[in-house]
């Protein structure tokens, strides 16, 4: 009995206090893009530099070891309308799952919702994208399946809300394949099987085990490519320019070919390939390189000659 008394003690102290991290994690994004706001339109790659000051995190400083960014980036929109979604479902769903997991296991969650999030986007497109959706698809996920078994996730997550969820996805992939508009939709099916898998762990309990074992594999590859993804043009590419700042032109050659059959923009690895070959003095290859660079961009060739 008394111990039933502090558990119930320590649930109204929880509502009274109110969803703190969730308000916060708004509010983060809400400030983020309005410091953003403040610089000036997007516009240049000047504008990613300012991106970058403001959280986000390229893939290539992840892959050289600032692995906070898979988290920092979440906080970052570029876009209100995106910004403005990103924030108002986290709103709407974040609070009752902070009421009833609590702030500690809330934020545990929410920070192990982007790693994963981030990790599957830059492990399927070479790069992290920006936005909280995947976090918001992981809550959405966790609310969606425990919903039978948590009164308020009822209340907070109707049938329309579920179709709405399930439609935004496909539509964002269909906008991805006809290059309409770039989606996170690694990051978005991703965060909604961690919820949901670690909804069946804790709260539903269907197949604990499975989902568990689920949990190990997702969250395995979604890390895994920050330090192994032979498949990633962009991770090739990176991996070649850091030996060519080493002055490793041998490998970096070879690693800009690779890269470039697996997809790299060819004007980026044939004005890399075109200086790699001066430095070592292959002048056959060089020219051999800047014709092709010609024949892509005559102004890139120019800078290189």
């Amino acid at each position: 009995m008394i111990e039933d008394e502090i558990v119930k003690s320590e649930k109204a102290k929880e509502l009274e206090r109110g969803p703190i991290l969730t308000w916060l994690a708004c509010a983060t994004c809400v400030f983020i893009f309005l410091g953003l706001l403040s610089k000036g339109p997007f516009e240049s790659s000047e504008s990613w530099e300012t991106v970058t000051k403001w959280g986000y995190s390229p893939p290539g400083d992840i892959w050289d070891g600032k692995y906070w960014g898979l988290i920092t980036s979440v906080f970052v929109h570029i876009e209100l309308w995106h910004m403005a979604l990103n924030v108002y479902w986290l709103w709407i769903l974040g609070r009752p799952l902070e009421r009833r997991i609590g702030a500690l296991r809330w934020l545990i969650f929410f920070l192990l919702a982007a790693v994963i999030s981030s990790g599957m986007q830059l492990a399927a497109s070479g790069s992290t994208g920006i936005g909280a959706s995947g976090v918001v698809y992981a809550i959405f996920g966790f609310v969606w399946t425990a919903r039978k078994h948590v009164e308020e996730f009822k209340s907070a997550l109707s049938m329309q809300t579920i179709n709405l969820f399930i439609v935004w996805l496909f539509i964002c992939f269909a906008l991805t394949y006809f290059k309409i508009l770039e989606v996170g939709n690694a990051a978005h099916v991703s965060g909604a099987l961690f919820g949901i898998l670690v909804a069946d762990v804790f709260i539903v309990k269907y197949k604990p085990r499975i989902a568990m074992a689920g949990l190990v594999i997702l969250t395995t590859c979604s890390i895994a490519p920050i330090f192994w993804s032979p498949w990633s043009a962009a991770r090739v590419g990176h991996q070649a320019y850091n030996a060519h700042l080493r002055e490793d032109y041998v490998t970096a050659i070879a690693l800009y070919r690779r890269s470039l059959e697996l997809g790299q923009d060819p004007v980026w690895v044939w004005s890399n390939l075109t200086l790699a070959y001066k430095k070592i003095g292959d002048q056959a290859k060089y020219e051999e390189a800047l014709q092709t660079l010609q024949k892509l961009d005559e102004k890139a060739a120019e800078s290189v000659k």
